[in-house]
């Protein structure tokens, strides 16, 4: 009885939990792949501003996305292996701070 509890214990909590992440290990590393996640986030418009003498970036409809920046007609902020660290760029991406500028 107690092992059939801890299995019903064991499908809830990945019921619950979810597959979100299939991780996929190879010589060079660990990279994660999710089918059902949105690893893009893409923007609308950037826009350079300039204040007080310096110029720096704004970036406007920042979202994230399935598929490729370019198949919604929009720019590229980055493509990211995980849900945490897609969340976070979003965040940089609407409180324009992005890592690198071209």
């Amino acid at each position: 009885m107690k092992k059939l509890y801890m299995i019903v214990i064991l499908l809830l909590g990945v019921s619950a939990y979810g597959y979100d992440y299939v991780e996929v290990r190879d010589s060079g590393g660990t990279s994660y792949y999710s089918n059902n996640s949105r690893h893009y986030v893409c923007y609308n418009k950037r826009i350079k501003v300039v204040s007080d003498g310096e110029m720096y970036l704004s970036y406007r409809g920042c979202t994230r996305k399935r598929y490729r920046c370019s198949d919604y007609g929009m720019y590229h902020f980055g493509k990211y292996p995980s849900n945490t660290k897609a969340s976070n760029a979003l965040w940089r991406c609407r409180n324009s701070r992005p890592r690198f500028v071209d």
